[in-house]
């Protein structure tokens, strides 16, 4: 009975990933709240990436640069507002990963936020 409960709990912390990202390269200021400001419009944006495990990790992994998908997009703002980030497989990651025999394990990383005006000169 042992064996099967460690047996499970192995089983389940492998299907666990993190992803971590860093936005302090970043020359504006992100925030995760709404824009509330009336005089600053935000643009909203989706930006999409993928997050590619090689071997279960035993050949690296492939993530997205949060940041430089952000400071691509965005350019010259004043900021970015509403900001979030998802990781989850789409039924094309899905079948990457189980034709692959799960050697190669994908998923799709999205990235939301309203970019804030331009900076004033």
């Amino acid at each position: 009975m042992m064996r099967a409960a460690t047996l499970l709990a192995a089983g389940l912390l492998a299907g666990c990933s993190s992803f971590a990202y860093d936005l302090t390269p970043l020359p504006y200021p992100v925030a995760a709240t709404p824009n509330r400001s009336a005089e600053l419009q935000g643009e909203p944006f989706v930006l999409t990436g993928k997050d590619v495990l090689w071997v279960h990790g035993l050949f690296g992994e492939s993530m997205p640069d949060v940041a430089e998908l952000v400071r691509e997009h965005c350019g010259d703002c004043r900021g970015v507002a509403d900001f979030r980030v998802a990781v989850a497989g789409t039924f094309h990651d899905w079948l990457v990963t189980h034709l692959t025999l799960g050697l190669v394990r994908m998923k799709t990383v999205t990235v939301r936020g309203s970019r804030l005006g331009p900076k004033s000169r």
